[in-house]
């Protein structure tokens, strides 16, 4: 059987495509994700017969999820490796008490961390949703059957993919506006630990990303030029403060308040002010 869990395509990302926007450095820094559904099999050379069939993974369907959530040790940039690369989670089974070392007690089992990652995963959404409220929970499957079938399905490898771009993007006005400040330049990498979703609120997963102001299309202020106007919601300089500020603005509070508690780990500082993000024009 083909190795377990196609990892190195494995990729949660963002799909950043704006008018006006186009990589201001590094053009060649971009990866191909995959969309679709891929086939998570047993590795061949672990000497384990597998009993259960392989899990048909809607890969498209988890990108209102961050990257990182699974593939916690990818810096953004690199290729990721693939979960049984050797430090990682390279043996397949868990090792029975006396048969292992003590350094290698800290590192979970292959079969451990998929299940840990996917099913657990699973039970926690429908406990949020259903804390939440929700009459009706959607989640993924926590029961063996659910995603290991019998009889077997076919094993599906969507070889389709979107080309994302992993340096700087430069964010520019439209055409039709004098801008009055410089363009941003956008570290496209250094969010990946954000869900897709987080900012391409409408993408369906596997369509090429639309321009952002295919939808906040508005090049003028619907009266107040206050950007949480409801009235502003599809003036394009709303849409885009509104997505960028408003997150940095709540980073730089929890990094503030991991400061005052002296946290070893501390969110990294954003820009919340003009200069911080827009080049001098």
């Amino acid at each position: 059987m083909k190795r377990l869990f196609f990892i190195a395509v494995f990729w949660f990302v963002f799909a950043f495509v704006l008018t006006g926007v186009a990589l201001a450095e590094d053009a060649e820094a971009t990866f191909e994700l995959p969309i679709g559904t891929m086939t998570l099999e047993a590795p061949q050379d672990t000497g384990y017969k597998a009993t259960l069939s392989s899990v048909n993974f809607p890969h498209s369907l988890h990108f209102s999820y961050s990257c990182q959530a699974c593939h916690h040790k990818w810096d953004g940039t690199g290729p990721i490796k693939s979960c049984g690369t050797s430090g990682c989670h390279e043996n397949f089974w868990a090792p029975k008490p006396g048969q292992a070392d003590v350094s290698e007690n800290s590192v979970k089992s292959l079969v451990g961390a998929y299940h840990q990652a996917c099913r657990d995963c699973h039970r926690n959404e429908a406990d949020r949703q259903k804390a939440a409220g929700s009459k009706s929970i959607v989640t993924g499957p926590v029961a063996c059957t659910g995603c290991h079938p019998d009889p077997h399905s076919q094993v599906e490898n969507s070889d389709e993919t979107l080309t994302i771009p992993l340096g700087i993007i430069n964010i520019e006005a439209p055409e039709e506006v004098e801008a009055t400040r410089g363009a941003v330049g956008f570290p496209h990498g250094l969010h990946f630990k954000y869900a897709c979703k987080d900012c391409h609120h409408d993408w369906d997963g596997e369509s090429e990303v639309e321009a952002c102001d295919s939808c906040h299309s508005e090049t003028k202020p619907s009266g107040s030029r206050n950007i949480k106007d409801e009235a502003n919601q599809m003036y394009y300089l709303a849409a885009y403060h509104n997505a960028c500020i408003t997150c940095h603005r709540d980073t730089d509070k929890k990094r503030r308040e991991a400061e005052a508690v002296k946290a070893a780990d501390l969110p990294k500082a954003a820009p919340v002010n003009c200069k911080g993000c827009h080049s001098k024009s």
